[in-house]
Order: structure tokens, then sequence, then C-alpha cells
């Protein structure tokens, strides 16, 4: 049932408990939201304080109108790519235009998730082939990999067609070795506190925290020579419905972008949320659960929820969000109780913006490029396809068919209709069409 979304708030407030456990989740979330929601804004092609004002009112409208007790909202890396393949398209690679239309595809994106949630829609989403699924997101996660190694290694953003000419690329922008050290440390240490404190998961879920502060550390202490995300407005988004007047961009290119954002970003968000739910509630030493059983996951309740998050994230001059696989579980590991969490960390948030943004100055790019790095490798499952493979030939070869197409069709840029190019989209429809022609009657070997 729609709009069923104030029937936690009473009880999260009259206990104390409950209320102590989703300030400490929002709290922990809001650490690892402010660093991620940056690098991931880079990675869809804006300033990173757009990926702020994306942790800001989206975070709350998805949980107050959300079904899921524990779904985090807010920038995620594979939202944030196709954002950045829909707009240089779309701009046609202007990058001053860059934002504008990602502000007009968060309210596309936005609307459309909303007109699904009215129609009921939310079960077509049960229907989509996981080995498809499979096989585009590794290779999105690939290429989002590969796409912040320039941060890495301290050079601008470069093309393929760069990489032919090598030896005048590194004449004219070289290697910056203190960027390549510093990700190097960084990576090693978001790893060991990640994977190897799994026994503190509060210290452990903050790996990204202490990555940031670490290396603004050493950024403001030592002369460190690698770019840095300089200044950052302080201040709160302002509240607008954006002009369309600057739209020059294919319509036919902006559906096909808004509908692959919609599918791809909800199948993410309603993966983690169904997930959870499963889960069962930690009890105390005396066998009694410690809080009662979330509510059952809704699709058509969740659609409403992202879809309004995503028109408040419009509406708030940045970018299309999701749900995060990896705040989420971590706002569930956490203890939260409810929504509420995701409140708190709107407000720790828009405090961030209002005082905080100058103790960010020195953060350095290579950190950003290495937290999307380090959260999208456990995205690229080789292993699983391998497996799949081996369980179902034909719904392997589908999945790596997937895969491999979603690598190809960006290289080509194949032009299909007036204004409308492959890319990394393309992959998915590509896999699709496969899956409905050979693979749906071997979804059973």
């Amino acid at each position: 049932m729609l709009f069923n979304f104030t029937t936690w708030l009473p009880e999260a407030f009259l206990n104390k408990e409950y209320l102590t456990r989703d300030v400490i989740a929002g709290i922990t979330i809001a650490m690892i939201i402010i660093p991620q929601s940056m690098a991931y804004a880079t990675l869809a092609g804006v300033s990173p304080v757009y990926g702020l004002y994306a942790s800001l009112i989206p975070v709350a409208v998805a949980a107050l109108f959300g079904s899921s007790r524990y779904l985090a909202t807010g920038p995620v890396a594979m939202v944030c790519l196709l954002t950045s393949v829909a707009v240089s398209s779309l701009a046609v690679g202007d990058s001053t235009l860059y934002i504008a239309y990602a502000v007009i595809l968060a309210l596309t994106v936005g609307t459309f998730q909303l007109f699904l949630s009215l129609i009921k829609a939310g079960n077509i989403f049960d229907r989509i082939p996981e080995h498809v699924l499979v096989g585009f997101t590794s290779a999105a996660a690939l290429i989002i990999s590969v796409s912040q190694l320039s941060k890495v290694f301290g050079m601008p953003k470069i093309s393929i067609m760069q990489l032919s000419d090598l030896g005048a690329l590194l004449e004219k922008s070289p290697v910056n070795f203190e960027s390549v050290i510093l990700s190097i440390l960084i990576l090693m240490l978001m790893y060991i506190v990640k994977y190897k404190f799994t026994k503190y998961l509060t210290f452990s879920n903050l790996a990204v925290f202490f990555a940031v502060i670490i290396s603004i550390s050493f950024a403001s202490t030592h002369n460190y020579s690698g770019p840095i995300v300089g200044f950052i407005q302080p201040g709160l988004p302002n509240i607008s419905l954006p002009s369309l007047d600057s739209f020059v961009g294919s319509i036919p290119m902006l559906i096909i972008h808004t509908t692959i954002i919609t599918f791809v970003g909800f199948m993410e968000a309603i993966a983690i949320a169904k997930q959870l739910h499963v889960k069962k509630p930690p009890k105390d030493e005396n066998g009694v659960e410690l809080y009662k059983d979330p509510t059952p996951v809704n699709s058509n309740q969740e659609l409403l929820g992202q879809g309004l998050g995503n028109i408040s994230s419009g509406l708030s001059g940045s970018i299309p969000v999701s749900g995060s696989f990896s705040r989420s579980a971590v706002n569930e590991a956490s203890g939260a109780y409810s929504g509420l969490s995701s409140i708190i960390t709107m407000l720790v948030v828009g405090i961030t913006l209002l005082f905080a943004t100058p103790l960010l100055y020195n953060l350095p790019q290579a950190t950003l490029g290495i937290i999307v790095i380090f959260a999208v490798l456990p995205l690229i499952k080789i292993k699983e396809m391998n497996e799949l493979y081996a369980q179902s030939r034909n719904l392997g070869i589908i999945a790596w068919i997937t895969f491999i197409s979603t690598l190809i069709f960006p290289l080509l840029s194949i032009e299909i209709f007036e204004g409308v190019e492959t890319h990394i989209w393309t992959g998915i429809i590509f896999g699709f069409i496969v899956h409905i022609l050979f693979g749906k009657k071997y979804e059973s070997d």
C-alpha cells in the first residue's frame, strides 16, 4: 500500500534504545556517504559538491516514502556511470551542460519511477534475468575502475585515442608518482580496515572515512603535488525547477537513458532491500529478538520512494540516485531500527555543507578514484559467470555475451538512429535481446 511511511516514527522516537541506534547508524552512514558521494559525482562528470547535494534531501525522502527499513539512498557508482554516459552524449561533449542535463535526468528518472509505482508495475523487476544483469554489472564495474585510473596516476581525464601515442601523452601530462603511492597506500588501508577487522563492525565500516581523514592530513601537512578537490561551495542547494531552455539534446536518447537508469538503478535498490529484509533481527542473551521483523519490502512502495528521491535530487540541482548496496548493509549492521537513520544522515550532510566544506579542500583526487575502485571491484563477478556457465552453458554464454558487448559497444560508437549512438547501455539491451531469443527455455537448466 502506498504512502505507508509514518508507522515507524512514534516507536523510534519513544524508545530510547531504538533512537540511539538510529542516531549511531545515521552518523556512520554520513561518514561514508560524504566521501563516496563526492567520488561518485566526479564519476558522473560533475563537481564533487553535487554528490553532497544528492546525499541530502533525497536520502530522507526515499527513506520516508519507501518500504525498506534499511535501504540507504544516494549517489551510487553504477547510476553515476550511466549518468556520465548520458550527459556526455546528450551534451555532445560540452561539459558546461553536464550538470544541467544530469538534473533533467534525475527528474525524468524520478518521474518514470513514480509513474511505475502508481500503475503498480513493481513486479516487472522480478522478471529481469539475473544472468544478464551479472554480465552487465561486471563489465560496467570494470569500465568504472579503468575510468578512475587517471586520478590514481594524477593525470587529467584521457581518452582511448590518446593512448595510441603514449609518449606524447606522458610528455604533456606526466604521471604524478605521489598520487600513485598515495593511491596504493589508501587502497591497502581500506582493505585492511574493511576486511581484517570484521570483529569490530563500526570500525571496519568506516574504512572510507579513515582513508579520507588520513589522505587529507597527509596532503595538508606535506607538499603534496597531486591534484586535489579544491574549493567546494559551502551552503545548502537551492530548491527550484530546472530550466529546459538549454536542452538541445536528442529526445530519443533522453528516453533511452532515462529508461536504462530507471531499471538498472531500481534493480540495485530493490535487490539490497529484499536481501536485508530476509535477515532476522539479532537476539539478546535470553534469546529475545531485539526488535520486531521489518515490514515486508514492497516493490511499488520502493518505486515510490526512489522516484520521489530522484525528483527531490533534480529539484536540488543534482544527479540521479539509487539505493546503495554497501551503505545499506552498513546501515543494517550498525543496528538501525528505522528510516530515521537516513534523516540523521541528511542532517550530518547538511551540517557538512554549511560549515565543513573547507576541511575537504585538500582531499586528493587520487583518494576519490581509489574510493570508487574499492567500491566497485567486488561487482566484477568473473567467478560467478564461470560458475553459471558450468551450471547452464546457454545462460553462461548469455552472461558472457552481455559482458563482452557492454565493453565493446562503447568502443564501436555505432550510430543506430539519428543522434543515438551505441555505448555501455547498448550492452544490457543486447543481452536482453539474446536472452529473449535463446535464454528463456534454459532458465530452469
